[in-house]
């Protein structure tokens, strides 16, 4: 398998991994090549098959938050900012896009296929004492468990989990912390979390989620 995947014009940072039927797509943020800065207006989506992880393929713009040439912002005036570290999930047919947005509540959106594109369903949708994080939901990762609840993971500097309503897959239910030093893998010479929360399910027979998360150094 060529090491990088991609080519070298392509840069998806914060990559998500999720396999849908007999693909693996690959979510994450999107720098544009020659910017000094990072994250875009836009995310984008490459898949592969499971069978052939050389083979892969761009699926285009998958959501925006500004208009261009092509595709008009999805937000729909709400906000303009750039999007950072995006999860995406399925749940009863539908792909539900959660996206975190620079000075945002952030939002949901849905598609009826993994690679979208994604349409704008909601903002995040809480009462403020439930609201871990300061309401931004940092770098969200988001859990649909065998019993149909749906779980996000998040926080900038602090690690919170809520449930999310799956009667609408955007309305945010009491804040719980998701992990502290006494329940992490954390030593006296590790770093406290920092950002972007990958949630990882049980594999097999084993009974264990773990979260994977970048350290604060």
């Amino acid at each position: 398998m060529p090491n990088p995947i991609l080519p070298a014009w392509e840069y998806i940072p914060d990559g998500e991994p999720r396999v849908f039927g007999d693909r693996v797509y690959l979510y994450g943020s999107h720098d544009r090549a020659a910017q000094s800065d990072f994250c875009d207006y836009k995310l984008k989506v490459w898949s592969a098959p499971l069978d052939d992880l050389n083979n892969w393929v761009c699926h285009g713009h998958s959501f925006h938050t500004r208009d261009d040439r092509d595709h008009k912002s999805d937000t729909e005036g709400m906000t303009d900012r750039k999007l950072f570290a995006p999860d995406v999930i399925e749940k009863d047919g539908k792909y539900y896009l959660y996206a975190y947005i620079v000075g945002s509540k952030g939002v949901v959106g849905v598609s009826d296929k993994p690679e979208g594109p994604f349409k704008l369903l909601s903002q995040y949708k809480y009462d403020p004492e439930d609201a871990g994080d300061d309401g931004i939901y940092n770098d969200a990762g988001v859990l649909v468990d065998d019993d149909g609840r749906v779980y996000i993971y998040y926080g900038f500097t602090e690690s919170n989990f809520n449930e999310i309503d799956p009667a609408d897959m955007y309305t945010i239910k009491k804040v719980k912390r998701a992990a502290t030093k006494e329940r992490s893998l954390m030593t006296a010479t590790t770093h406290r979390r920092n950002s972007a929360s990958s949630r990882q399910a049980p594999q097999g027979k084993s009974e264990i989620h773990t979260i994977l998360y970048i350290p604060h150094v």
